[in-house]
């Protein structure tokens, strides 16, 4: 595969995983300030070493591991420091999350098929709720409705949303 091309399989990878990476991170580090940068360094250590990586294999295991062994590093250089939880703690929180995160990704692509489906003035409305620092007194303003109906509007989209997702995961949990 040319490098071009390679480059390419990178970013997209990186792009369509990195949120998930960086929540990883911050659930084993509190501090985002150090979360970030260990965030960082994933990213690079990736890249340096994409070369090593298998395509069509699981992206999320390699890049987690990494950040754990980033993590793990962090943690010993920062040994005198206040320790909140041992290793054997974290041990465990970063298998829990690996072994949700499967399901988590699940459960995403069900909601995403699931806003697909509604409406278009419900995904308008959904929208614009989650805009940054729109509020539903600015969106009934927008709308020219009041606040009440807006949130009785926004309400049955989430609950029809909820129950999309909720049958969506019991269909693919069935054989």
């Amino acid at each position: 595969m040319s490098d071009y091309l390679r480059n390419r399989e990178f970013i997209q990878l990186w792009t369509t995983h990195g949120q998930r990476i960086y929540a990883y991170i911050l659930t084993l580090l509190p501090n985002r300030s150090d979360a970030d940068d260990i965030f960082q360094e994933t990213g690079v250590t990736l890249w340096e070493k994409f070369d090593q990586f298998e395509s069509g294999t699981n992206f999320n295991a390699w890049a987690f591991q990494t950040a754990w062994n980033k993590v793990r590093n962090f943690r010993q250089l920062r040994r005198h420091g206040m320790v909140l939880l041992s290793n054997e703690s974290i041990d465990r929180l970063s298998q829990t999350v690996l072994s949700h995160s499967a399901e988590l990704d699940g459960q995403h692509a069900v909601l995403a098929d699931c806003y697909e489906k509604l409406s278009p003035r419900d995904r308008e409305l959904i929208d614009m709720r989650y805009q940054p620092g729109v509020t539903v007194q600015d969106m009934a303003k927008e709308l020219g409705r009041n606040a009440d109906a807006v949130y009785k509007h926004l309400s049955r989209v989430h609950r029809a949303l909820l129950e999309c997702v909720q049958s969506g995961m019991d269909e693919e949990a069935s054989p």
